[in-house]
């Protein structure tokens, strides 16, 4: 993925609304988060076809744009329990990647993860986009208990996990959906007074 692909997909996201009146969206200092689009495909390319970004995640990186075309129209976006929400960066309306919570409802547990891009790697904003969803979660879905795994290798989303208020529950591992890839992991809780 060069600049200038990223250029050329940061073009497409802005010639859309960042959100439509009515829309589901959360909003911090720095980022809007609406529901993911099938119409976003072409900005979700900046993350989704990157190896760097895709090391850690169970999908395989995507071999072109149009991936995300199989599952995005099959997701309900007025789910109560499966969420995925576009991240997007208030100053110039970049797409800066997709958060999601989906709700495990025989064990009452939020599972969270979040995807940005690399070029946006290191500004605090997955910190505090989750934080911001995960307090609309609490909020309008009565949310109270979340988990997270991530790699031990993946130092980066531990910290994150952290900064979120999680704390170190037990260790794990899981495989890349194809297989390719085995990791250890640790999983990470927080469980909001009832």
């Amino acid at each position: 993925m060069t600049e200038k692909d990223l250029g050329e997909y940061d073009k497409e996201m802005n010639k859309n609304k960042l959100y439509e009146p009515g829309e589901e969206v959360i909003e911090t200092k720095r980022l809007i988060l609406r529901r993911l689009r099938p119409d976003d495909y072409l900005a979700m390319a900046a993350w989704d076809m990157d190896e760097r970004v895709y090391k850690y995640l169970m999908s395989p990186v995507c071999k072109s744009p149009e991936e995300p075309l199989v599952w995005l129209p099959k997701k309900d976006p007025g789910s109560k329990i499966n969420i995925l929400m576009l991240v997007i960066d208030k100053e110039d309306g970049h797409a800066v990647g997709t958060y999601a919570l989906n709700h495990d409802v025989e064990r009452d547990v939020w599972t969270l993860s979040y995807v940005n891009r690399y070029d946006d790697w290191g500004k605090g904003y997955a910190t505090e986009g989750m934080k911001a969803f995960m307090d609309h979660a609490i909020s309008v879905y009565n949310a109270r208990s979340f988990e997270g795994e991530c790699a031990k290798e993946n130092i980066g989303s531990a910290k994150v996990m952290k900064k979120l208020g999680m704390v170190y529950d037990h260790s794990s591992s899981y495989s890349k959906n194809d297989g390719s890839a085995t990791f250890e992991s640790d999983v990470y809780v927080l469980d909001i007074d009832r």
